[in-house]
């Protein structure tokens, strides 16, 4: 079926491309509760464009992390661990991303399918993939905006314009494939299931060849709960901010993020990242700062922190790179989840990448 979907058209000119990339990752923690960890995951994009649109197909799998390893007991440390996950919690393989866009006039464009809506808003030169950048989860999106996980919506993108900003709006469900029970496609589709809802985020982003200015708002209409409390009727929305200034080998990142207190995990973030070119490869450097509310946490509010060094060397003619890597984490008390309570950790690791 995505073999005709993506046949060439017959009436116009059409051309395929594709890309991909492996990555491996091995965690050891000072922690003695949790085991070392190697995980492991695939990524293949290919695209199909056409006279007056582009076909995405984005195929995913990863492996199955430990159950007492190091993501389990600190999940922002590998944001790459258990991108794709079955029901019962094993790796697996599946399309994460299907959908089509339409080229308008004047660089405008709207895309339809099935789609990451953390890859539209809160952007970052620096620090916005695990598999180049920082491992850490909380350097590659601001944890206070409720994403939803790939799921079907759309994408309306305004270039800039004189001095009118760039301007991007997301429209799509409030759950998406790893939000659903059974993690499937058929849950997916089940617009009607109660507690369904819809995520809506606009971003306006001001970039010019050394600063980058993004500014947004969110919002989850699907009545999230909180926990210990009979509040179940209530909204998530949020705004986020994000600034980037890059000046010959040197980049800086800073990520800033609020959100309603009554039903968020995480109501206030900051988070810093530094980057540095040299001769042998990319030197990093950052740490973030994330308010657990006091619904959530074990007394009053409490923070999460994270931080991260890693440098980046070239291998295979730089198709490739092997990134050692060191966190400082700490995770406040929090109810929902005794295993973290009051825990902090040092976690060493390496990372591989190889791209094709």
């Amino acid at each position: 079926m995505l073999a005709n979907a993506f046949a060439p058209s017959a009436t116009h000119a059409s051309e395929i491309g594709w890309e991909g990339g492996i990555t491996a990752v091995y965690q050891d923690t000072d922690d003695s509760r949790a085991d070392f960890e190697l995980t492991a995951s695939a990524d293949l994009f290919a695209t199909l464009k056409q006279q007056k649109g582009e076909w995405l197909l984005y195929i995913e799998a990863s492996s199955s992390p430990k159950s007492n390893g190091v993501s389990a007991f600190y999940p922002t440390v590998n944001g790459d661990a258990g991108s794709v996950l079955t029901a019962g919690g094993d790796g697996g393989v599946q399309i994460s991303e299907l959908n089509y866009t339409f080229f308008m006039g004047g660089n405008r464009s709207v895309m339809l399918g099935l789609i990451d809506p953390s890859a539209w808003l809160d952007r970052g030169r620096i620090a916005n993939d695990e598999n180049i950048h920082f491992l850490n989860g909380s350097f590659v999106n601001n944890s206070t905006i409720a994403f939803p996980d790939y799921t079907l919506g759309g994408v309306f993108r305004f270039p800039a314009e004189n001095r009118r900003p760039e301007f991007t709006l997301v429209i799509t469900g409030s759950d998406g494939i790893a939000d659903t029970p059974d993690r499937s496609y058929q849950d997916l589709l089940d617009l009607n299931d109660d507690g369904r809802g819809i995520f809506l985020g606009a971003g306006a982003a001001w970039l010019n060849e050394r600063t980058s200015w993004r500014v947004g708002a969110w919002l989850r209409n699907d009545n999230q709960g909180v926990e210990g409390e009979l509040v179940d009727d209530e909204n998530n929305y949020g705004v986020y901010g994000v600034f980037g200034w890059q000046d010959g080998a040197n980049a800086i990142n800073v990520r800033a993020g609020m959100a309603n207190s009554n039903v968020s995990a995480a109501d206030r973030f900051l988070a810093i990242a530094y980057q540095r070119k040299t001769n042998i490869g990319l030197f990093g450097i950052g740490v973030a700062d994330t308010r657990i509310p006091g619904t959530f946490s074990g007394s009053g509010n409490d923070d999460a922190l994270d931080s991260e060094i890693y440098f980046r060397i070239p291998i295979l003619d730089n198709a490739g790179h092997i990134t050692p890597s060191i966190q400082y984490v700490k995770s406040p008390a929090v109810d929902s989840a005794d295993r973290l309570s009051g825990s902090s950790a040092i976690v060493a690791g390496v990372r591989f990448h190889w791209s094709f």
